[in-house]
Formats: structure tokens, sequence, C-alpha cells
């Protein structure tokens, strides 16, 4: 008599367990293989620039094109100093790539990622991992560009500044992780929402100081306490070029950060369940 092997339970569902204990455990279980996660993102980037001849280095080419580009073009449209616009616009374009990043990839994570957990029994947060650490592998291609260009105007920041910046750049990964976890489940159900977020984006782009100054807003700079793009990028540049109000910035991007991990703790709670149907 052969005996058969038992099958893997791809979906794991038990009645007695609340939604947010489930939640819970699926967090655990995704921060428990973190081997799984980086060979994920390892796959994701070579796969892309597979047979390219500077394979990943093709993200600093196109960083250092777009914001020499924009640095010399608008630069002289406004009539800026390019010795403190350069770094400026550089620094701008590599943090709203890591926002805007965090957020598409993060309202597609669940539905890209489908096929890992409706197939495999691993936990579904594994996709926001995923993304998460893709987007911080592209961000350290494109910080070899900023330090470039810090160098190249002579403009180097202080020790505080550049661990003042991490620190902003670690504010922005922890709530780009709980948007993804409060987004993407929301997108797998309502598949247009992916695209919305993605005009807001736009949107967002042109009225955020990504490439021009806050100060040519004259008396209308206050309206950019309400758009929480400007404050999660000012936390980043403004303590690597010196600017004013960074510790403004630094209140609102908090309370911001702390909203949105409530929010996605909420949303991820109710809806991690029904990811498996969904996608």
């Amino acid at each position: 008599m052969v005996a058969l092997k038992p099958q893997s339970v791809v979906y794991d569902f038990d009645a007695s367990r609340s939604r947010f204990a489930y939640a819970r455990r699926d967090l655990a279980l995704a921060l428990a293989k973190p081997r799984l996660i980086r060979t994920l993102i390892a796959s994701d980037i070579t796969s892309r620039y597979k047979g390219a001849t500077l394979g990943a280095f093709w993200i600093s080419l196109t960083t250092l094109a777009t914001a020499s580009g924009l640095a010399f073009l608008y630069g002289k449209i406004l009539g800026a100093d390019l010795k403190s616009y350069y770094p400026y616009v550089t620094t701008g374009i590599i943090v709203w790539g890591l926002i805007s990043t965090i957020i598409n990839d993060g309202a597609s994570a669940f539905v890209a990622g489908s096929a890992l957990f409706t197939q495999t029994p691993i936990p579904k947060s594994v996709v926001v991992f995923r993304v998460i650490g893709r987007a911080l592998w592209v961000l350290m291609f494109k910080l070899i560009v900023l330090l470039a260009v810090l160098l190249f105007v002579g403009a180097l920041p202080s020790l505080s500044g550049v661990l003042t910046s991490l620190a902003g750049l670690a504010l922005i990964v922890w709530t780009g992780f709980f948007c993804a976890l409060a987004i993407g489940p929301l997108a797998a159900r309502f598949r247009d929402l992916g695209q919305l977020v993605d005009v807001g984006l736009t949107f967002s782009f042109f009225a955020t100081p990504v490439f021009w100054s806050a100060d040519r807003l004259g008396e209308y700079k206050r309206f950019l306490d309400f758009n929480p793009f400007y404050h999660f990028l000012n936390i980043v540049r403004g303590p690597l070029l010196g600017a004013p109000d960074v510790s403004i910035s630094f209140i609102w991007a908090t309370g911001l950060a702390a909203i949105t991990t409530v929010v996605g703790w909420i949303f991820y709670g109710y809806f991690a369940r029904r990811l498996t149907y969904w996608c």
C-alpha cells in the first residue's frame, strides 16, 4: 500500500482567529523569511537588467540624465544659481522617485504578486516587503548620483545633516510600507484604484516643489503645509541643503506617519484574508 504525501496548504483559514490576529501572524511570518524576500528582490532586479552591459547602473545613468537636464534647463529659465539648484533638483528627483515608486508599486503589490501567495503557502505581506526592498535597492544606485553632484558643486553636507536626512528616509519607508498595506488590498478589490493613484501622483509631482522652489509661491507658500509630499520631501532634502523649516516638516511627517500606520493596520487587518479571492 502506497502512502500519499500530504499536500501543502496554500490558504490557511481559521475561523476562531480574529482578522487582526491573522494579519499580525502574516506580518510576523513574512519578517521571519528575509532570505525569501532578498531572493525575490534580486530576481526582480536581475530579470530587468539581464544582458545589459551596465546592469543596474542604468538606474544611475538615467537619474543623472534627468537631474542634469532639469537643472541646466530650468535653472536657466528660472534664473537659479546652478551650484545650489543642481543638488536641489537631484535630491528632489531621487526622493520623489522613492515616494512615487513605493506608492505605485504598493498599490499593485498584491495583484502583481498574487501568483506567489495563491499557489504557494507564503505570507501575503511578503509582496509588500518585496516592494520596499526593491525601492531601496534602486535608491542605492540613485544615491551614487547625488554624491557625485554634491562633490561636483562642492556642497557636501555635515554629518548631522546626513544623519537627519537618513532619519527622514526611514520615516518615508515606514510610512510607505503601511500605505501599501492600506492601498494594496483596496486596489486588488477595485482595480481602477491603481490607475487613480497613478493619476494622483502625476498631478502631485507638479504641485510639489520637486524642481521648483517653494519660495516662488510667495504668499501662497503656506498652502504647502497641506501637501504631505512636500513635508516628506523636505525631511530628506532639507537637512542636506540647509533648509530652515525642516523641524516643522518632521512634525507634519511624523503625524502623517502615525495616521498612516493606524489606517494601514486597520485596512490590512480587515482585508488580508480576502486577498486570495480578490487576486
